[in-house]
């Protein structure tokens, strides 16, 4: 495996929780895939945070910021076991495999105040 891209983001939960209070945040950021997950952990904000702080780390990994890649063109996704895998598409998988990338690994913690998120391209 050799690392094509890194990315780390960290944001405050609250800043999220404010922007959430815009209903046109969420259906701007995420996809309905996503928020059905954030619904089912009844909409807490760690969770909404650190999705968000995902997304923000992807891109960072990917080299762009989201002004060329579009909010939704990254999907924070969960498997049933709740473990956090990225689907991409649009610009930003254009993107990942301009560079060689095959495959993005996430991962993603929080805390109260905070959530980070790391992500790592891989070809």
């Amino acid at each position: 495996m050799v690392i094509v891209g890194t990315g780390i983001d960290i944001i405050e939960v609250r800043r999220i929780q404010k922007a959430c209070g815009n209903p046109r945040f969420p259906k701007k950021v995420f996809t309905d895939r996503e928020w059905e997950y954030i619904e089912s952990r009844g909409r807490n904000m760690q969770t909404v945070a650190g999705s968000f702080a995902a997304k923000e780390a992807v891109v960072k990994a990917l080299g762009t910021g989201f002004g060329s890649v579009g909010w939704k063109d990254v999907e924070i996704l969960r498997e049933d076991g709740g473990k956090p895998y990225v689907r991409l598409s649009g610009r930003a998988l254009a993107q990942m495999s301009k560079m060689g990338g095959k495959r993005v690994w996430v991962s993603i913690s929080h805390i109260r105040e905070f959530a980070i998120a790391q992500a790592i391209i891989e070809d």
